[in-house]
């Protein structure tokens, strides 16, 4: 059997994605299952035993599916005649995607599922589609693919903490100067050397950091890839952060995570993941000694 998801959107909506693409491969443990979504997603579930192959949603030529009427591209085409089952996560209110993957000869069964609003937590949510097929959520766990094997093997005088203090969103970012007075406050207390990661959304944060967090034990690592991050996670002994794709990573890599929903509600977008914990104000951020409070009773635990 060949199975094919379509998945578009940012890591976060990926990773949310994946315990719907467990289930399915738990189902069918000997199907080859390929997914059209980011070009980089495919560095952290290619392997064996999880995704056999993606394919970049980018791609030139999937443009043409959705307009109504007009010439296919020929290499999809061909493309989505190779499955059996297909599910797609693509918005397609007016079917325009499903009739033209029917005129470019798609056979099998197709299911199409809305990923916006969901009413239960987002990776429940996705998962809909699974339960149609007579199966459930599964360990997103098992899709770690070749590049995730292995990780990061290091000997520590301290505890590491890796923080994440930005995201996609600057309204989901709580100020860097409030991260950094509740570290301060954790600091004294705990022992623990920080990783600070960075992409492009976290440009000139490092400018904003008191040279306390820029000593020898404190680093800030930019523009990894998307392996090297979840290793990063994955060794942590405490993950913080926002909501964020990043956060979703951590929550997939096992670590322990303390997340901080501001705007953003965790009752939906919470990342999925056993010793996931996340902060909410109900809207609102911590107020002062809040946010330390909290992260101390999770180092404890």
């Amino acid at each position: 059997m060949k199975i094919l998801v379509l998945r578009g959107g940012a890591l976060g909506d990926f990773l949310l994605t994946l315990p719907a693409v467990a289930g399915i491969r738990e189902k069918w443990p000997d199907a080859v299952i390929e997914m059209v979504v980011g070009k980089k997603f495919g560095e952290l579930v290619v392997g064996e035993g999880a995704i056999q192959a993606v394919r970049p949603i980018d791609q030139p030529g999937l443009a043409s599916f959705y307009a109504k009427g007009g010439k296919l591209d020929a290499e999809w085409s061909d493309y989505f005649t190779e499955f059996d089952l297909t599910i797609s996560y693509l918005f397609d209110p007016d079917e325009i995607f499903f009739t033209n993957w029917k005129r470019a000869g798609g056979t099998g069964e197709f299911i199409s599922h809305d990923p916006r609003n969901p009413k239960e937590v987002a990776w429940k949510h996705l998962a809909e589609p699974v339960r149609r097929l007579g199966a459930n959520a599964g360990d997103p766990g098992r899709l770690f693919g070749g590049k995730l094997k292995g990780g990061i093997k290091t000997q520590r005088k301290k505890p590491s903490w890796v923080i994440h203090a930005g995201s996609g969103g600057a309204k989901k970012n709580w100020p860097i100067q409030d991260w950094v007075k509740e570290l301060e406050v954790l600091a004294r207390k705990h022992d623990f050397a920080v990783t600070w990661l960075a992409g492009e959304a976290e440009v000139g944060l490092e400018g904003q950091l008191h040279e306390f967090w820029k000593r020898r034990d404190h680093r800030w690592a930019k523009n990894l890839t998307l392996p090297e991050v979840f290793h990063q996670l994955q060794s942590s002994d405490l993950y913080l952060g926002h909501d964020s794709g990043i956060s979703h990573l951590a929550g997939w890599s096992g670590a322990k995570c303390g997340i901080l929903f501001g705007p953003t509600d965790p009752a939906l977008w919470a990342p999925h993941g056993e010793r996931v914990r996340c902060w909410s104000g109900g809207g609102r951020w911590p107020r002062e000694g809040e946010w330390a409070e909290w992260v101390d009773t999770m180092v404890a635990n």
